[in-house]
């Protein structure tokens, strides 16, 4: 009899454990052939622009020089006292060259105040003696950023020579010493194909963030100077501005700018 009793114990677990094992594997999809689903994130475009709530949100472009090592070229005039109260005026350039895929640039300078005094535009190199353009007049000019678009002139510059033009406020035509004046340098270098096809497929907001990575300063801050000029509303196209300002030292440019 007790054999017996021992029999049945024996026979009821194995009969318990056949029974629960299935079920528990029935809980792993994963060892029953199942798949799960998983959450999976694709990753954003490198050069497509950025959305939130259906409006572009502006990538802040970041300007490389394209000579590193180069000396500083840019020269900022302050008032040199003579009583004659000129602001302070300085071009908008990088530090070092910058470039420009056009061969008749824009370029941009800043005063501190207005002013209506005789003013003074030069652009030289190095291979001639006289300058390769100027001008000379009394003009009027309003505090801030000021520019001179040389297609407007018929003046165009020629591959690989690299340029110096400056701005001068004249005060006293007899005594040349005390003009303000500033100077930066330029050189017209055509993009490659590759940087060429890049900028093909941008658009106006994302060709300013590919100028500024390949050094052509002078295209990327006309560029964005012209978006902001027709989106005066634009925030982030300021704040654009203010960020490659202040990349280059124009510190008080990009703060009475902004």
């Amino acid at each position: 009899m007790k054999g017996v009793v021992i029999l049945n114990g024996l026979m009821a677990l194995l009969v318990f454990s056949a029974g629960t094992a299935p079920a528990a594997a029935g809980d792993d999809e994963q060892s029953a052939g199942k798949t799960v689903p998983q959450t999976q994130t694709t990753p954003r475009p490198p050069d497509k622009p950025l959305v939130a709530n259906d409006r572009p949100v502006h990538r802040v472009p970041v300007y490389v020089p394209p000579l590193r090592g180069a000396p500083v070229a840019r020269v900022g005039g302050g008032t040199r006292g003579g009583g004659d109260d000129l602001p302070y005026v300085t071009v908008v350039t990088p530090k070092d060259t910058g470039y420009t895929s056009s061969p008749q640039p824009v370029l941009y300078w800043y005063l501190s105040e207005p002013v209506d005094t005789r003013f003074e535009f030069a652009l030289v190199n190095d291979d001639e003696i006289d300058p390769v353009f100027k001008i000379s007049s009394r003009r009027e000019m309003r505090k801030g950023l000021n520019y001179l678009d040389l297609s407007e002139h018929g003046v165009s510059l020629k591959p690989g020579v690299i340029y110096q033009w400056s701005v001068a406020l004249v005060g006293r035509p007899e005594q040349r010493s005390g003009d303000i004046v500033s100077s930066g340098t330029i050189e017209l270098v055509a993009p490659t194909a590759a940087q060429a096809a890049a900028l093909q497929q941008a658009n106006a907001t994302e060709s300013v963030t590919i100028y500024a990575r390949m050094g052509y300063w002078y295209d990327a801050f006309t560029r964005l100077c012209r978006l902001i000029d027709a989106n005066p509303g634009d925030a982030g196209l300021r704040a654009m501005r203010t960020a490659l300002l202040r990349q280059v030292g124009l510190d008080g440019v990009a703060d009475a700018a902004d």
